[in-house]
Order: C-alpha cells, then structure tokens, then sequence
C-alpha cells in the first residue's frame, strides 16, 4: 500500500470518528450508521482517485488462445 494510500485511510477513519461524535448529538443511536456509511463512500472516493491510471499488461505476458 503507498503512503498516500494509508494516509487516505487513515485521514476518512478520523474523518469517520469526528463524525460520529458530531453526529452523537443529532441522530442518537443512528450515528455509528451514518459515519460508517461517511467512512464508506470517502474510501471508495479515495479509491477511485488513487486507483484511476489504468494498468497496462504487455503483450507477451498475454497466454495465446488455441
């Protein structure tokens, strides 16, 4: 894993826990869902931004067809 990768991780789990604080106040038992489903959708955004260049396989690692 890279480093930009951890600190993604790491940075949507404090985001998560800041949110389920914040969110304590204001939907009661609802709050670990909702920063659960925060944490969620900011590490597959994170995902998608880290994981967009598209890998390239040469041409002689390819198995031939029969």
């Amino acid at each position: 894993m890279s480093k930009a990768a951890a600190g993604a991780v790491v940075g949507m789990f404090v985001v998560g826990a800041g949110m389920m604080a914040l969110l304590g106040s204001v939907l009661g038992t609802y709050a670990e869902a909702a920063s659960l489903a925060l944490v969620g959708a900011g590490l597959f955004a994170g995902s998608s931004m880290l994981g967009s260049g598209k890998e390239t396989v040469p041409a002689a690692g390819i198995a031939k067809e029969a």
